[in-house]
């Protein structure tokens, strides 16, 4: 692992290329291939105004909905997508359902499912269930009027699950079951302009301490994915806190996954931590979404009253002097990413631009991540100590950097 020693300097890792890269894969699962994130399920307290929030500020257009009006009187649930990615906002009906509302009690509003589109639900499913995964259901196909689908679920780490939905001549806006009447009506969408989102880059999970090496070898034994890519705490550190991520991998590389756990080895409570600490266990810290122009993308979302995190201003200086000393060919301005809080990850080849909204509710936990990836794979090492600084000082203000 890359051994770095501590700099106080914000962004001293920006241009480094940072962490290693695994070259080497598993032979392809035999049971066919991962071709993507479907769907991201949240268990949230108000299904209605969560939908609202994420349509009226994130941009997602509602396509699907299920509920009382459709003749379920257990849950409600409404789909909402922008570019190719689709969240679900489910809630219980009824103060007697136990699972969900057990859920929300332990975890607040949270992301329960990440779905993945998969070339053969049943043999996915076997190979899982030979290899250790604890059943949520068997496949079933649900089917209506749009075609079949076959849907099956596993559980992954503490309270999240993984579907595995094989569609292959299914054409309704969803999932059978679902309808596209009764959606949720709100007239900003028609006003406000259309943040263009892209698609799921990666999903991250935050674990533990002591949890990140179980929950790999999970995703390898069970799921057949590999190792992508990793960082460790002599790298990812302030010199207050610090994180250690291990990315995995399907075959292919549609999927990635980075798993985190909190550092011990610094005084200060990791925003891993924290996350731990509020949502009772491990589980989906946040979502990234890979978008054509970020700045574009920005400039929307601050328009829809969507809140950004802000980055500290002296990582902007010491930016300018590092990109004057580089080659890289940027499609944006230094003065524009300040102005936006927008960061940068870059090497010889290419760079990666992200932003993190703030979390998106009571509970510091989940929040999702906007960024543009040009001809860079990896995962924004480089912004780590800026980032950090930036999310410390909210923790600082909240009061949950040192003490809980």
């Amino acid at each position: 692992m890359l051994q770095l020693n501590y700099s106080s300097n914000l962004n001293d890792l920006v241009g480094l290329d940072a962490g290693v890269k695994y070259q080497v894969k598993n032979s392809r699962p035999s049971f066919g291939a991962y071709q993507g994130f479907h769907h991201v399920e949240m268990w949230v307290c108000n299904a209605y105004q969560a939908a609202l929030y994420y349509s009226t500020h994130m941009g997602f257009k509602p396509i699907a909905y299920k509920g009382l009006e459709t003749g379920d009187r257990q849950y409600t649930s409404h789909v909402l997508r922008g570019g190719n990615v689709t969240l679900v906002l489910t809630s219980p009906l009824n103060p007697g359902e136990t699972e969900i509302n057990q859920f929300l009690t332990q975890h607040g509003d949270a992301v329960y499912d990440v779905a993945f589109t998969v070339e053969n639900a049943q043999a996915t499913y076997d190979y899982a269930i030979a290899h250790g995964a604890k059943s949520v259901f068997a496949p079933k196909v649900l089917e209506d009027e749009r075609g079949q689908v076959t849907v099956a679920k596993v559980h992954a780490f503490g309270s999240t699950v993984h579907s595995f939905v094989e569609s292959k001549d299914y054409n309704g806006a969803f999932l059978p079951g679902y309808s596209t009447q009764h959606l949720l009506q709100n007239s900003l969408l028609e006003i406000l302009p259309d943040p263009q989102i892209g698609r799921i880059d990666h999903v991250v999970a935050n674990q533990e301490v002591g949890d990140l090496e179980k929950v790999v070898e999970l995703y390898i034994n069970r799921l057949g994915f590999h190792r992508f890519w990793s960082v460790d705490d002599s790298l990812l550190q302030t010199g207050t806190s610090g994180l250690k991520s291990m990315v995995v991998s399907d075959f292919d590389e549609t999927i990635k996954i980075p798993v985190n756990e909190p550092s011990q080895r610094f005084m200060g409570r990791s925003q891993t931590q924290e996350f731990v600490d509020f949502h009772g266990a491990g589980g989906i810290q946040h979502v990234a979404i890979c978008v054509e122009d970020l700045v574009k993308t920005v400039r929307v979302l601050r328009k829809r009253g969507c809140n950004v995190l802000p980055v500290p201003q002296d990582y902007y200086e010491d930016l300018r002097d590092k990109l004057d000393k580089s080659k890289l060919d940027l499609s944006v301005s230094v003065d524009v990413m300040q102005e936006l809080d927008i960061v940068i990850d870059f090497d010889d080849k290419g760079y990666i631009l992200q932003i993190f909204t703030r979390p998106l509710q009571a509970r510091p936990t989940l929040f999702f991540e906007f960024m543009q990836r040009n001809n860079h794979d990896g995962f924004g090492a480089g912004n780590f100590k800026s980032l950090f600084a930036a999310i410390e000082a909210q923790q600082k203000l909240r009061g949950t950097l040192f003490t809980m």
